[in-house]
């Protein structure tokens, strides 16, 4: 199991989300992806689309707008 960490910092949607899409064709079963992002929309899309696709994603408030989603395939 590997974690891969994505830097989303300054990117606004779409971008954290088609970071993570693509970082999903690319991992191998049982890695995590964690992103971080300060874009606050971002958190609430990614959950959300991952949701859809079956996947268990969580986001929280690591600090003053800033959001750290990890996404478990």
């Amino acid at each position: 199991m590997s974690e891969h960490y994505i830097d989303a910092m300054g990117d606004i949607c779409p971008i954290p989300l088609l970071k993570v899409r693509k970082k999903l064709e690319e991992i191998k079963p049982g890695d995590i992806i964690i992103l971080e992002t300060d874009h606050s929309c971002a958190a609430p899309n990614i959950v959300e689309d991952m949701k859809k696709k079956q996947i268990k994603a969580t986001a929280r408030e690591i600090d003053n707008g800033i959001w750290q989603i990890v996404i478990k395939p």
